[in-house]
C-alpha cells in the first residue's frame, strides 16, 4: 500500500491537469506524425526522381483542351500523334511512358502497365526487391514487377495468376512470374498532374500494380487480352547525350504549341520550394503545441516534486530508501509522456494494419513504424529533462532536512 500511495500521490490532486496534458501532448505528437509523414513522402518522391537518366529530360504536359474532346478515341489519337512527333525530333532519345489496362487479383482490381525501356531506366529506383526485366532470365510466362498491399505476401520468384479481360470481355487467368517488387509504401509512377509548379510529389500514386516489359514475347502473350492503351497526357521526354541546346529549343518550341513543360532542374527546384514554404508552415502548429506541452509538463513536474518533498521525507523516515523514492518520482513524472507515446504508437499501428490489409491508402504521406522512433526520441528527451530538473530540487533537499523544516516541534 505504501508503494501504491507513493506512485499515485502526484496525481491525487492533479487528475484534471494530467488528463489535459495527456490530450494536448497526444494531439501534438499525432499532428507531428502527419507532418513527418508528408516530409518523408516528398523526400522519397525526390529520391525516386533523382535519376541520372532523367537529368537530361523535360516533363511535357499536353494542353488540357485536348483532353476535353468528347470522343475518347479522338483523345487517344491526338495524344499519340503528339507523342510520335516529339519522339522524332533530333536529339530525343525516348519518351518515358507506359500503357495501361486493368486486371484483378484476389478479387481486387489492380492496375496493369507495360513499361518501355525509357520508363524502366527513368524509374529504376522504384524497386525495393528483385530486378528489372533487362537483368532477369527469360521465362515461358511473362515476367512482372509487382507492387501494392494486395501483393505484400508474394515473394520474389513466385508464379501467380491474375484475371485479365480478353477481347470479348471474358475473364481469363494469366500466369505471371514475379521478378521484382515495389515495397512499402507501394508508390508507383503516375503522370496525372498538369501544373505550372509541378514537383516530385506529383509523380507517385499508392496503388496495386503489375508492370510488364515492352518486349516482343510479352506483347504476343498480351495481344489476346483487352488492349493496353497509353492514356498519359504527360510524360518525360529524354534527350540523348549529344543533344545540342538548339535541338532542345526546337523541341521546347513544339511543347509550347501543344502544351507546356518543366525541366528536370525546375521540378527539383519546385520540390525544394514546396518543402521550405508549405511543410515548414504545416510544422509550426505541432511544434508550438509540443513546446507548450513540454514546458507545462516540466513546470508541473517541478512544482509537484517540490510540493511532495514533505511526503517523501516521511516515507523515507518510515523505511523507504532514497533510491526507491527517486524511482517513484521518476514514474510519477514520466507517466504522462509515456502514455502520450503509447497512444501515438497505437495510432501508427492502426494505420499500418489498415494499409497492410489494403483497406485504406495514405496518399501523399509515409507512415510506418520508423515514425515511432521520432515519438520515442521525443519521449526520452522530454522525460530526461522533466525528471532531471525536479531531481536537482530534490537532491538539494534531503529527506531529513525537509522533515526538520516542516516539523520544528520535533527535536531530531
Amino acid at each position: 500500500m505504501k508503494k501504491l500511495n507513493l506512485f499515485v500521490m502526484s496525481f491525487s490532486q492533479n487528475i484534471i491537469s494530467s488528463i489535459i496534458m495527456l490530450i494536448i501532448l497526444s494531439f501534438a505528437l499525432i499532428s507531428m506524425q502527419d507532418v513527418i509523414g508528408q516530409y518523408r513522402y516528398i523526400t522519397y518522391s525526390r529520391y525516386i526522381i533523382e535519376n541520372q537518366y532523367l537529368q537530361n529530360s523535360d516533363y511535357f504536359m499536353i494542353n488540357p483542351e485536348i483532353m476535353m474532346v468528347p470522343d475518347p478515341n479522338e483523345q487517344l489519337k491526338q495524344s499519340n500523334s503528339i507523342k510520335e512527333k516529339i519522339s522524332k525530333f533530333d536529339g530525343v532519345e525516348g519518351v518515358a511512358v507506359a500503357q495501361h489496362s486493368t486486371a484483378s487479383y484476389r478479387s481486387t482490381t489492380i492496375n496493369t502497365e507495360i513499361y518501355n525501356d525509357s520508363m524502366q531506366k527513368a524509374f529504376s529506383k522504384e524497386l525495393s526487391e528483385g530486378v528489372w526485366f533487362d537483368k532477369a532470365d527469360k521465362s515461358d510466362i511473362p515476367n512482372v514487377v509487382i507492387g501494392g498491399a494486395v501483393f505484400n505476401d508474394i515473394p520474389i520468384g513466385s508464379d501467380i495468376e491474375i484475371a485479365m479481360l480478353d477481347k470479348n470481355g471474358n475473364k481469363v487467368q494469366q500466369k505471371v512470374h514475379v521478378i521484382g517488387k515495389i515495397g512499402y509504401p507501394w508508390y508507383a509512377v503516375s503522370y496525372a498532374t498538369i501544373s505550372n509548379d509541378v514537383s516530385t510529389k506529383d509523380f507517385l500514386i499508392q496503388i496495386n500494380t503489375i508492370i510488364f516489359d515492352d518486349d516482343k514475347q510479352t506483347s504476343e502473350i498480351l495481344s489476346k487480352y483487352d488492349s493496353f492503351k497509353s492514356l498519359s497526357f504527360s510524360y518525360f521526354v529524354i534527350y540523348n547525350k549529344e543533344c545540342t541546346d538548339e535541338q532542345k529549343e526546337a523541341v521546347r518550341d513544339y511543347y509550347n504549341s501543344v502544351g507546356t513543360y518543366a525541366t528536370y532542374d525546375k521540378i527539383l527546384e519546385n520540390t525544394n520550394d514546396y518543402i521550405r514554404d508549405n511543410l515548414m508552415k504545416k510544422i509550426v502548429t505541432p511544434i508550438f503545441l509540443l513546446i507548450i506541452a513540454t514546458l507545462t509538463l516540466i513546470s508541473i513536474a517541478t512544482l509537484n516534486t517540490y510540493k511532495k518533498l514533505k511526503d517523501h521525507s516521511i516515507y523515507y523516515l518510515c523505511g523507504c530508501s532514497r533510491k526507491k523514492s527517486f524511482a517513484y518520482l521518476f514514474a510519477e513524472i514520466s507517466i504522462v509522456a509515456i502514455l502520450a507515446t503509447i497512444i501515438n504508437i497505437i495510432y501508427v499501428s492502426v494505420i499500418m494494419s489498415q494499409l497492410s490489409a489494403g483497406t485504406m491508402s495514405y496518399a501523399g504521406s509515409i507512415i510506418d513504424y520508423k515514425n515511432i522512433i521520432y515519438s520515442m526520441i521525443y519521449c526520452i528527451v522530454t522525460i530526461a529533462i522533466t525528471v532531471i530538473l525536479p531531481f536537482i530540487v530534490y537532491k538539494k533537499n534531503t529527506p531529513l532536512e525537509v522533515y526538520r523544516r516542516n516539523h520544528n516541534d520535533w527535536n531530531i
